[in-house]
C-alpha cells in the first residue's frame, strides 16, 4: 500500500474526507524516527497523527509500547476510541487507564500496546515501579498547554528523563509559549517543528498573494443546528454562497438549510461542495464564501482577495482555527451571538462564566472533592449535577438567570426568544445595570488592554476575561485585534467605563493589564 493511500485510510477511519495537514506534515518526520513537536488543536487531526506513530512505533507483542499523556478523563476515551479505530486491524490495542477501588492501576488496562491515561494516574505508578516504561517505543503529550494534572509532581520532565534514547516523542499544544519552547529544546533533541511559524518569528503571509480574505468572520457553535442558524444569519443580504463542508452529512445539511431560506442549488465546483443563488437576488448583492467546519489546511483557506468569507466551526475547534488564521494573516472577527463571544440566552451566559473560571484556575481543592465521583460518573454527568446544584440554590452569578428561565431555555425554540429582555427592561431578576440586548447597544468604543501576541494571548482570553470579570453579555463586545504587545477591543459604550474599571488591573495569562480609553481615534 502506498504512503498516500495509507495516509487516507487513516483519515477515513476518523471520519475525514480528505487527509488532514498535520497528518501529511508529520508523514516523514514520524518514518525517519523523528521527534516531534506540533502547534495545533482540536478538530485538526492530530489523533490521525497518534495513530500513524503507534502503527509505526509497536507490534502485536504484549507489553506497553506506546503511552499517551492527556489532560482530561474525557480526552482520553477520545483519544483511545480514535487510534483504536485505525490500529484494530493490525492487532494492536489502545486503552484507557483505569484504577481499581483501592487505588492501583488495572493491570488489564496496563497489558494494552498503547495505553492512554491522565499524568495523575500513571505517574505515581510509575514512580513506585509498579508501571515499567523499559519497552516503550513511543511518548506522546496531548495537549501539553493543558497539562496540570500531575498529581505531587511539577512537571513531565521527570518521566521523560527516565526514557531511553530510543523512545520517539511527540509533543503536541495548542500555544506556543516560553515554557513549550523550552520543553521542546531540553527534551526532544533534533525534534522536527511543525508549523514554522509558529515557533519562530516570522512575517504573515500578505493575503493578496497568498490569495486568502484578509478578514474571516467566524460563527462558533456547539451542535450543527447552531452553525446552521449562524451560516443562515451571515448570508442575509447575500445574493450567492459557496460552502465548502468538512463532512459528507455536513453537505445535505447546508443544502437543505439553503434551499428552506429560498436558495437555489447549483452543481458543485472548483472545490466547492454546495453552490447557491437567490433566484430573485432583489437588493442582495455579492457572494458568501463559507467554511461549514474546521479547514483542514491552510491552503483550503484561499477564496480570493476581497470575497466576504465566513467559517462555522464547532467551539471545541475555535483554538485551531486561530491558528490557521495567524498562519495565512488573515483576521478574525466573531459573529454577534456566537461563543466564545457568549450567546443572549441564559444557557449561553452561564457557559461563559463556567469558562472564565476554568481558564482563571486556582480550583485544586475542588478536584480532590469531585475526583472520586468523576471516577464513579464521569466528567460531564458531575459538571451537569453541579451544575443544576449551583442553580438551583440559587447561588451564581447575579449575570445568570433564574432556573426557570434556564430550564426554559433548554428546550429552545419561541419561549426561549420571547424571555429575552427588551431594551430598558429587566427579566428574570436581572438587573437594569447587567447584561443587555445586543439591540439595546447604540454605538461601540474601542478599549486599550495592555497584553498582546507577544504574551500568547487569544480571543477566548480576552473574551473571557472581560465576561467573567465584568458580567456584560458576549453580544456586548464586538471586534477584537490583537496585536504585538497590546489588543483593541469594541465594547458596548453603555457599559465601556463599567468594564475599564472592573477588568483593569485583572490578570490576563498571568500578567496583570492595563485597560484603558483607546485613543488611537
Amino acid at each position: 500500500m502506498s504512503n498516500e493511500s495509507s495516509l487516507s485510510k487513516i483519515a477515513a477511519s476518523m471520519g475525514f474526507r480528505e487527509v488532514p495537514e498535520v497528518l501529511a506534515a508529520a508523514e516523514t518526520p514520524i518514518d525517519r524516527g523523528h521527534h516531534l513537536a506540533l502547534a495545533v488543536g482540536r478538530g485538526s487531526g492530530v489523533e490521525a497523527v497518534y495513530s500513524l506513530a503507534v502503527s509505526g512505533a509497536c507490534s502485536s507483542e504484549s507489553g506497553l509500547q506506546a503511552l499517551v499523556l492527556v489532560p482530561t478523563r474525557d480526552r482520553a476515551t477520545e483519544v483511545a476510541l480514535a487510534i483504536q479505530r485505525s490500529v484494530g486491524e493490525r492487532g494492536l490495542r489502545a486503552g484507557v487507564a483505569t484504577l481499581r477501588p483501592d487505588g492501583s492501576l488495572d493491570v488489564e488496562a496496563a497489558a494494552v500496546q498503547c495505553l492512554v491515561a491522565r499524568p495523575s494516574l500513571l505517574l505515581p505508578e510509575i514512580r513506585l515501579g509498579r508501571l515499567g516504561l523499559g519497552g516503550l517505543a513511543l511518548l506522546i503529550l496531548d495537549g501539553v498547554a493543558d497539562l496540570e494534572d500531575l498529581d505531587e509532581w511539577t512537571s513531565v520532565d521527570p518521566l521523560l528523563d527516565t526514557l531511553g534514547g530510543d523512545t520517539r516523542r511527540i509533543a503536541v499544544t495548542r500555544r506556543v509559549d516560553e515554557e513549550f519552547q523550552k520543553l521542546v529544546k531540553r527534551q526532544l533533541p533534533r525534534g522536527r517543528r511543525w508549523p514554522d511559524s509558529a515557533f519562530e518569528e516570522s512575517e504573515s503571509p500578505d493575503p493578496a498573494e497568498g490569495g486568502y480574505p484578509d478578514r474571516l468572520e467566524v460563527g462558533l457553535g456547539a451542535t450543527e443546528e447552531e452553525r446552521l442558524s449562524l451560516l443562515v444569519r451571515a448570508l442575509s443580504g447575500r445574493a450567492e454562497a459557496r460552502v465548502r463542508c468538512r463532512t459528507e452529512g455536513a453537505i445535505r445539511s447546508v443544502g437543505a438549510a439553503l434551499e428552506s431560506e429560498g436558495f437555489t442549488l447549483g452543481e458543485p465546483g472548483d472545490d466547492w461542495d454546495v453552490v447557491a443563488t437567490r433566484p430573485k437576488a432583489g437588493a442582495a448583492t455579492g457572494t458568501t464564501r463559507a467554511w461549514f467546519g474546521l479547514p483542514f489546511s491552510i491552503e483550503s483557506l484561499i477564496a480570493g482577495p476581497g470575497d466576504h468569507a465566513v467559517a462555522l466551526v464547532d467551539t471545541t475547534h475555535s483554538a485551531h482555527l486561530e491558528i490557521l488564521a495567524q498562519r495565512a494573516g488573515i483576521s478574525l472577527r466573531y459573529l454577534p451571538g456566537s461563543l466564545p463571544a457568549t450567546e443572549l440566552d441564559p444557557l449561553g451566559q452561564f457557559r461563559s462564566l463556567v469558562r472564565a473560571r476554568v481558564e482563571k484556575g486556582g480550583t485544586d481543592a475542588e478536584l480532590l472533592v469531585i475526583r472520586p465521583l468523576v471516577e464513579e460518573f464521569g466528567t460531564a454527568r458531575v459538571a451537569a449535577a453541579l451544575s443544576d446544584l449551583l442553580r438551583r440554590s440559587g447561588g451564581g452569578d447575579a449575570a445568570v438567570r433564574p432556573w426557570a428561565d434556564v430550564e426554559a431555555a433548554s428546550r429552545g425554540g419561541e419561549q426561549t426568544r420571547a424571555m429575552q429582555p427588551s431594551p430598558g427592561r429587566t427579566t428574570g431578576g436581572a438587573s437594569a445595570g447587567g447584561p443587555a440586548h445586543r439591540g439595546a447597544r447604540g454605538s461601540w468604543s474601542r478599549v486599550f488592554i495592555g497584553a498582546g501576541n507577544r504574551d500568547s494571548v487569544k480571543v477566548g482570553d480576552l473574551v473571557g476575561a472581560i465576561t467573567g470579570e465584568t458580567g456584560i453579555a458576549g453580544g456586548q463586545i464586538g471586534k477584537i485585534e490583537i496585536r504585538g504587545s497590546f489588543s483593541l477591543v469594541e465594547i458596548d459604550s453603555q457599559v465601556v467605563d463599567r468594564v475599564i474599571e472592573k477588568l483593569n488591573g485583572t490578570p490576563i495569562r498571568g500578567r496583570e493589564v492595563t485597560v484603558k480609553h483607546d485613543q488611537g481615534r
